[in-house]
């Protein structure tokens, strides 16, 4: 399902308006998170409706609904294993493999990835009998966030150092196209307790380099790599000379922590989850940055939507700290905020989710919050010339609210001719992408003068 081939069509001004975003977060809240919940607890049943019905009580007393989800969903996810384990065996694995083979084993997973996530419909039925919460809340107090991330206020503008020796990026086998070659980049890290992998996809240009290079994240609960695109701006810009380096953020997609769904860490946890994605992400970008530097031999810039464009900011701030090498060049933000205290009080999505209600049951007030801005927040100067930035932002934006981003517009002495003003709301401006390419064309500008 192309469910992104209409956005840049005619059809879009069926949507493109403010109703949209009025309708988007009760929609989000009361339909896709708590199905999301019910569907994360279904794959950590594996099949048996007893533990279902242990890990989502709403579901207690109603086998039947039980074992009907489980129908649906387990032959999602066991078809999901196994392209998944043919996947990685051709790109990453041992020996030869035929490269006309990458594209439908990629095409297998991509289908796989898109059919495990409409599982979430599988719960529809027991949801409308009652419904399940939006979040398994599990926000950590005061002392548990001091005592992981306290050491990083000691040194004020180097809370994300970058390891003397960054991992080194394994590169898959290449999917061969006619204007741009897919493949995907990994490397262990140490997030979570198990250990985890960094993911990223990168999709460049034919030819001989050197090319300029977007390293892009995308938002919380956003997994593009599990939901199918034949259309997109990143593939219209490696088609047109600049490579796309598109990475999964913690806590989503193949980093999921299992019996959560994509990005509910993040939320879940209060600040502790913040400021993980933060502290880990963050570091990524500029291990990407210092990977496409050297790959492609042209400026890099980082950029981001909504919670991506949160963290590519602070790689704007915590850069200047960085060695030369991992620097980005430029940055891409896109509905983003100057205070992430300000988008967890008054963004309008953690609103509706009731966190600033489950925050204050844990002793978090806006006080407490802002004693965390520095590793939250935006710094007081980028590591590059504020001609260097472009920004998106929507005049009807409660999620990242707007007069956040005016405000890191002008502290950071953005240009205006560089700052995009929409007349949309959250979704809508980054959807907007779609349909008016100008942010993405003058940021290519500016990497081609760099």
């Amino acid at each position: 399902m192309d469910f992104r081939g209409i956005l840049g069509s005619p059809l879009s001004s069926l949507y493109m308006r403010p109703a949209f975003d009025r309708a988007a977060v009760p929609a989000i809240v009361r339909f896709y998170l708590p199905l999301s919940r019910a569907w994360a607890a279904g794959l950590a049943a594996h099949g048996d409706a007893n533990v279902l019905m242990s890990l989502a009580p709403e579901l207690a007393g109603r086998p039947r609904l039980a074992a009907r989800a489980l129908r649906g969903l387990t032959p999602r996810a066991e078809e999901f294993a196994d392209a998944t384990s043919a996947w990685e065996a051709a790109f990453f694995g041992a020996g030869e493999q035929d490269p006309a083979g990458l594209a439908p084993l990629e095409e297998r997973r991509s289908r796989a990835a898109q059919a495990l996530m409409l599982g979430r419909l599988d719960f529809l039925p027991a949801h409308l009998i009652k419904r399940f919460p939006a979040m398994a809340w599990a926000t950590a107090g005061r002392e548990a966030v001091a005592r992981r991330h306290g050491p990083r206020l000691l040194a004020p503008g180097a809370g994300f150092p970058l390891p003397d020796e960054p991992p080194a990026l394994e590169m898959s086998r290449v999917i061969e196209g006619p204007k741009f070659d897919t493949h995907w980049l990994r490397a262990p890290t140490a997030l979570g307790e198990g250990g985890d992998t960094l993911w990223a996809r990168v999709e460049r240009p034919r030819g001989a380099g050197p090319h300029p290079v977007l390293i892009f994240t995308h938002g919380v609960f956003m997994e593009t790599e599990f939901w199918q695109e034949k259309n997109s701006p990143a593939k219209s810009l490696a088609a047109s000379g600049l490579a796309m380096v598109r990475p999964e953020g913690p806590f989503h997609g193949r980093r999921r922590v299992a019996g959560s769904f994509g990005g509910e860490q993040v939320m879940s946890l209060g600040p502790m989850g913040l400021l993980d994605y933060f502290e880990a992400h963050v570091r990524e970008l500029g291990i990407l940055t210092g990977w496409a530097h050297q790959t492609f031999g042209g400026p890099v810039a980082v950029g981001g939507v909504s919670l991506g464009a949160l963290a590519a900011q602070l790689v704007a701030s915590a850069a200047g700290h960085w060695p030369a090498a991992m620097r980005p060049d430029a940055f891409f933000l896109v509905a983003t905020s100057d205070s992430m205290v300000s988008v967890a009080m008054e963004g309008s999505l953690p609103r509706a989710l009731g966190a600033p209600r489950v925050l204050a049951a844990h002793g978090w007030n806006r006080r407490a919050l802002e004693q965390w801005s520095p590793l939250l927040d935006p710094g007081e100067r980028p590591a590059v010339a504020p001609d260097k930035i472009v920004m998106v932002l929507g005049k009807r934006d409660r999620v990242t609210p707007y007069a956040e981003g005016q405000r890191l517009v002008r502290r950071w002495g953005v240009p205006q001719g560089n700052v995009f003003l929409r007349d949309f709301g959250h979704f809508t401006t980054s959807f907007s992408l779609y349909g008016d390419p100008a942010p993405l064309l003058r940021l290519r500008a500016i990497l081609a003068a760099a």
